[in-house]
């Protein structure tokens, strides 16, 4: 029992090493060389042997018929069917049977009334032949008839005494030159097949691994890859698609380094945001239980303090969950159709309050009334971020200026301020989370680093654009394209 269950593990384990051998590349393209130098030539090989069995039959018709022709007038002219008066009769009688000799075959003669009047085997000479050859021929009937299970040809050509047929001759000649040349040939060839089979598996074989080979580096350095070493970058050389592939492969692995450094500065800074206003309440608590007699309204203070400290904690955590939320590739939107006009509106009318305390002019500019398919909630979240964004980094007596327009696939929403602006070098990062230009002022605001990383993905949910432009000192734009139809 054991050595079955030995004996079936091996199989098991050839079957599976066979089978990723048949769908490597490797082998495919093995098997295709193959194909391309192998079945022409099989092809070749088989038209060329046909060709030359065909020429040599058609030779050896065209000399049989010949042959016939010619004795069928000797025989004429010798009035051999006649029995009397034959002229050169030994002679006739000598090429009759060389004739047949040559042919390593068989002659016959038969009169018009059916008898076999010239024989060279002996066998028939004297007898009524009454068969398909002879009453096609003395019908007046010439063919030629391929018997290719004896290796056999049979020419049957009618005689004739002034347009009478006055009897038939039958001469049937062995092919077995014709079959045993294209025997050699066919062996030639098998031999000139192996030959060329083994320089083309050969030649495969080589050129195959010279591409594969660039491959199996590449997988090296995926594995190396996978195993953490983020810092390896490809060199694979080869053909131009190779070169492009390990080009790309380069590419990646520099965004998974980004993407890990990211993460990583994510969990930094996700801990030190979440710890620094538990130190502040702690140093809070701590100071008020470490004094004596403490004045009620120094407990008011610290309590006010304490409790800005937890909804800083607060928010940091809502928007933290916010983007959990929109990182998950599960969560499906809540798409319905929305005035976009009027949701600008409300957005505004809500954030109407913090302008005024910070003395900004609210500007809302619509150029025709917009409906789209969109989450409602997400969309308002995204917005309401760079509106905000656009007062609190604002200049005194400032403004900020959204304007909505659309065509036929698009709806377009492009918010301006005339605030403070951003660094050149600083504007690709501000979508990154945490990350912060002014992180004084961002405190003093009350930012978190979270609002515009969470209005990017609310976007990109949405299948839209967003892009920003800014001059430090002269203000920002940003410039939203969404689909007015989500797909």
């Amino acid at each position: 029992m054991s050595r079955s269950i030995f004996i079936l593990n091996g199989v098991l384990v050839i079957i599976s090493r066979v089978s990723k051998i048949v769908k490597s590349i490797r082998f495919k393209m093995l098997f295709t060389y193959i194909s391309i130098g192998i079945i022409p030539l099989v092809i070749f090989i088989n038209a060329l042997i046909g060709t030359v069995e065909r020429y040599y039959e058609d030779q050896k018709v065209i000399y049989l018929q010949r042959q016939s022709n010619i004795l069928s007038s000797q025989l004429t002219l010798a009035n051999y069917l006649d029995g009397q008066n034959i002229v050169n009769g030994e002679l006739i009688e000598f090429e009759i049977n060389q004739l047949s000799k040559e042919l390593d075959g068989r002659v016959l003669i038969v009169n018009k009334d059916h008898v076999v009047i010239k024989d060279t085997n002996q066998v028939e000479e004297g007898k009524t032949l009454i068969s398909q050859e002879a009453v096609r021929g003395l019908g007046g009937e010439t063919f030629i008839r391929h018997i290719k299970e004896r290796q056999r040809m049979q020419v049957v050509t009618p005689i004739k005494n002034n347009d009478l047929v006055i009897g038939t001759l039958i001469i049937t000649a062995s092919t077995e030159d014709i079959y045993d040349s294209v025997k050699d040939l066919r062996n030639k060839s098998i031999l000139l097949f192996i030959i060329t089979l083994l320089i083309i598996l050969t030649i495969s074989y080589y050129y195959s691994e010279l591409l594969t080979r660039p491959f199996k580096d590449l997988f090296k350095h995926i594995k190396s890859i996978t195993a953490g070493h983020f810092n390896e970058n490809s060199t694979v050389k080869g053909h131009q698609e190779i070169e492009d592939i390990s080009i790309a492969f380069n590419q990646m692995t520099r965004k998974l380094q980004e993407f890990e450094q990211s993460r990583q500065e994510f969990v930094s800074n996700v801990s030190h945001e979440l710890k620094t206003p538990l130190a502040s309440i702690k140093v809070l608590a701590d100071s008020l239980l470490s004094q004596k007699d403490v004045p009620a309204e120094l407990y008011r203070e610290f309590l006010l303090d304490i409790s800005n400290e937890v909804d800083r904690e607060d928010k940091i955590i809502n928007d933290l969950l916010s983007l959990v939320k929109m990182d998950k590739k599960e969560v499906k939107l809540n798409v319905e159709q929305v005035n976009i006009n009027m949701l600008i509106e409300q957005i505004l009318k809500r954030l109407k309050p913090l302008a005024e305390k910070q003395d900004v002019e609210l500007i809302f500019e619509s150029f025709r009334e917009v409906v789209g398919e969109i989450d409602e909630v997400k969309l308002s979240l995204a917005l309401t971020n760079i509106i905000e964004n656009g007062i609190k980094y604002n200049k005194e007596s400032g403004w900020v200026k959204i304007s909505l327009n659309a065509d036929h696939k698009f709806f377009f929403v492009k918010i301006t301020d005339s605030g403070i602006g951003i660094p050149k070098d600083e504007q690709d990062k501000i979508f990154q989370r945490f990350y912060r230009i002014d992180k004084a002022r961002s405190r003093e605001t009350g930012g978190t680093g979270l609002g515009l990383s969470i209005t990017k993905n609310a976007i990109i949910m949405h299948k839209g654009f967003i892009n920003v432009k800014s001059e430090e000192g002269e203000g920002t734009t940003f410039s939203l394209r969404i689909p007015l139809y989500y797909q």
